[in-house]
């Protein structure tokens, strides 16, 4: 986890009007950057508007990227479960007032333009969530406020049942993890993760879950994502130019030692319980 130094941001009032519901998903106005480099760059600021940095304030006082989320709706956010339930704690122990969620940003210790904190409203853990083999690895956080929709805070799209990928299709992890001297520490780094076939984790890891999970990434460990990661999307683009949340950076071998794949939620295979949480919530997928 990377420490952090917030600065003075306006958090959102809570009486604003709803954001028009006609901004679709997927859709960046910002081009993501996808010509390939080795150990992963800078992203175009804004070509990402879906990406959440997930902070939490330590008893210490010190605050921390906890890890990633990815925006669904104008008040649902999806991550990983692992954020608030692990060995010997639950989302029932944390002070989620202490918890923020930034949106809009690039910088990590600079203000944006377009940056705005929201606050979390209550975690929808997985039922199915097993905090040793991380089964079932898939949270949603509600906010309090509504999220305003502009260039840079927009939706990302679900995968349906049917949305299929193949090994090597090339898709983008974005996240402010750790890039190990391959860039700048203090901005939104993106890394180009080809999808690879099931075997390479299953010989890597013995908990590899093939039935739920993705394996992506290089079997070199030429890029690997790190804790401040956890909960990003595995960004793929379909052929119709729209970017789908295929995966959930979930677990894998620490970062420094990069020697593996990645292994990532395979968001696909959620996507009904998604849906039925995020209408029970009161705010339905639009898309």
């Amino acid at each position: 986890m990377k420490s952090l130094m917030l600065l003075a941001l306006p958090a959102v009032v809570l009486c604003q009007l709803s954001p028009q519901t006609s901004v679709p998903c997927g859709t960046p106005v910002v081009q993501p950057i996808t010509k390939r480099i080795v150990g992963g760059r800078e992203a175009a600021q804004g070509s990402w508007p879906w990406m959440v940095m997930i902070v939490a304030l330590t008893n210490d006082l010190h605050w921390i990227v906890e890890g990633s989320g990815s925006i669904l709706g104008t008040h649902v956010i999806l991550t990983t479960a692992q954020h608030f339930e692990g060995p010997g704690f639950s989302v029932f122990d944390l002070d989620l007032r202490h918890w923020q969620l930034h949106l809009g940003n690039h910088h990590m210790n600079a203000r944006d333009q377009h940056q705005k904190v929201y606050h979390i409203r209550k975690v929808i853990i997985h039922p199915g969530y097993n905090v040793t083999s991380l089964k079932d690895d898939i949270a949603l956080i509600i906010t309090q406020e509504a999220i305003e929709y502009n260039d840079h805070t927009r939706p990302a799209c679900l995968p349906d049942a049917i949305h299929h990928y193949h090994v090597g299709d090339i898709c983008y992890l974005p996240g402010w993890g750790s890039t190990l001297t391959t860039g700048d520490d203090e901005v939104l780094n993106q890394v180009d993760m080809p999808i690879l076939d099931d075997g390479v984790c299953s010989r890597q890891f013995r908990d590899f879950l093939s039935d739920t999970e993705i394996c992506a990434g290089y079997e070199t460990g030429i890029k690997e994502f790190c804790p401040s990661d956890l909960g990003s999307p595995l960004m793929c683009k379909d052929g119709n130019g729209i970017w789908y949340i295929q995966g959930l950076a979930s677990s894998g071998v620490d970062c420094h030692i990069a020697r593996y794949p990645g292994v990532y939620e395979d968001v696909s295979l959620y996507s009904d319980w998604i849906k039925q949480m995020m209408a029970t919530s009161g705010y339905p997928y639009e898309y």
